[in-house]
């Protein structure tokens, strides 16, 4: 299946998403994180691709991180044509809104002030340990059929933005994905 990560950075690190780069490392994925990407290069890269992976900063009409761009309600239609995932605060708003298929977050705990909002009073060494455990599984599971109920099952633990987060992990699979289907876009079907 050919895969477009779309993970806006600016500038070119962002120390509060960098560990979503764990998701793609090693994969033979086309990738976006420049800021200065136009309209057209994101609509010409999505209409290239079978799966669109999102991720970065957003809200609930969506993601942020392009200065000339806003990743937004202009994209649904080309979106509507694709696998999505969708990592970023309430992505769930913006993939329920626009009937997207696939897997998304709601409200995602990276950051200190992020947890304080929610009343979780933790260390950013526990919240960094949430973050990796997350992304490291994420690319392990990433070509995975059943990704939703793998990282559900194993992104667990006692630290409490664990299981905040994983409360918030989602799934909407609309579509009945047939073998031949399968077989095309290279899934592998776990049991």
């Amino acid at each position: 299946m050919k895969t477009l990560i779309i993970h806006p950075s600016d500038p070119p690190s962002d120390p509060s998403t960098d560990f979503l780069k764990e998701i793609y490392r090693d994969k033979n994925f086309t990738v976006i994180n420049d800021p200065l990407t136009t309209e057209r290069e994101l609509k010409k890269q999505i209409n290239n691709h079978d799966r669109i992976i999102m991720m970065g900063h957003g809200w609930s009409g969506g993601l942020f991180g392009f200065c000339n761009t806003r990743f937004d309600m202009r994209f649904v239609p080309l979106l509507r044509e694709k696998l999505c995932v969708c990592i970023w605060c309430n992505a769930d708003e913006f993939f329920k809104r626009h009937n997207l298929i696939g897997f998304y977050t709601g409200m995602f705990i990276s950051e200190v002030k992020e947890a304080s909002y929610f009343g979780i009073k933790i260390t950013q060494e526990k919240i960094d340990y949430s973050n990796n455990l997350f992304a490291t599984l994420m690319n392990q599971y990433i070509n995975y059929f059943h990704i939703f109920d793998l990282i559900k099952e194993s992104y667990v633990g006692d630290c409490p933005v664990i299981r905040f987060n994983n409360e918030r992990l989602y799934e909407d699979s609309n579509v009945d994905f047939d073998d031949d289907y399968r077989d095309d876009i290279n899934l592998i079907q776990v049991i």
